[in-house]
């Protein structure tokens, strides 16, 4: 027995044992019809056996290829705890206790997506007004302090965006662009970078210009594409999008098909019943409505702070 058996507590194969445990291996493969003299054996056995052979006798020469994980390579956007708190954005600082609603938000929310495998919440409104943007920022924050949790929020209120100006962060273009595929993941999406207030595992697709065929583009086969590709870079956990209010113009009606369930921003004495249900209605009984959240909040002071 070598030394480094003796170290480690298990035994060693003798090289000669190994070559026989392949030769055995490959006994019990059926064996392919013989080429003619003509045509030599493929290529691929012979890599298939070198491969093989090089696993079990501990080699170098197999190497798996390394999957690129774009979320540690994001761009950093710094926290601007001012901007945040004058946006009331409350989960940032958490020194407003109505944070604790978003707290409790965040866990019933992950509770239902891990539950039905879901990933992508659309959060929207009945019309605009009703602070869902807010509610959108707030959430995103809270989400981002579970550890080993990535939550990507995307302004996808084409017509109006007002993500960039709620966080205090410069979008880096227009987000149409990225959606048509003519900028990539690590252009458009950007981390938030690190701070004191313990806001970690949280991207954001920003926007810097209003779009008029926005609900051509939700509906685009193009966009579906980017926003798997973007899953796939990314492997976030949740992904929220802040849509467009249902009832104003047929966005949330074009893009149903991207999301997997609902969160209703409805704002106290702003909305009406018959509203609220027609929101409902054009979104479609087969998307789970997961919460109505009732917001009396301030109005937050961005354009479009929905």
């Amino acid at each position: 027995m070598s030394e480094r058996s003796r170290r480690d507590g298990r035994r060693r194969l003798e090289p000669g044992a190994r070559a026989a445990i392949l030769d055995r291996i490959a006994a019990l493969q059926p064996k392919p019809a013989s080429p003619s003299p003509a045509e030599p054996a493929p290529a691929e056995t012979d890599a298939a056996t070198r491969a093989l052979r090089a696993a079990v006798l501990g080699k170098d020469e197999v190497r798996l290829p390394q999957l690129h994980d774009l979320w540690g390579s994001l761009r950093r956007i710094p926290v601007n705890e001012a901007v945040l708190e004058s946006n009331l954005v409350i989960t940032a600082s958490r020194r407003d206790p109505a944070h604790t609603a978003f707290d409790l938000l965040r866990t019933r929310l992950l509770q239902a997506l891990d539950e039905h495998g879901w990933k992508r919440v659309a959060i929207t409104s009945p019309t605009r007004g009703c602070g869902k943007t807010f509610t959108a920022a707030n959430l995103a924050i809270a989400l981002s302090r579970y550890e080993n949790r990535r939550t990507v929020l995307l302004d996808l209120d084409l017509r109006a965006p007002g993500l960039a100006e709620v966080l205090g962060a410069p979008a880096p273009g227009p987000i149409a662009d990225w959606l048509r595929g003519a900028t990539s993941s690590s252009t458009q999406l950007q981390r938030v970078g690190q701070n004191l207030l313990g806001i970690g595992g949280l991207a954001v697709g920003l926007n810097d210009r209003s779009e008029t065929y926005a609900a051509e583009l939700l509906q685009d086969p193009k966009t579906a594409a980017v926003l798997d590709q973007m899953q796939e870079e990314i492997a976030p956990d949740a992904v929220l999008f802040d849509l467009p209010p249902a009832l104003s113009q047929d966005d949330v009606t074009a893009f149903r098909s991207r999301y997997d369930c609902v969160l209703m921003v409805v704002g106290g004495g702003h909305n009406s019943a018959e509203q609220i249900r027609e929101a409902v209605r054009r979104i479609g009984e087969d998307k789970p409505i997961l919460g109505m959240i009732l917001n009396r909040a301030e109005e937050v002071h961005a354009s479009g702070s929905g």
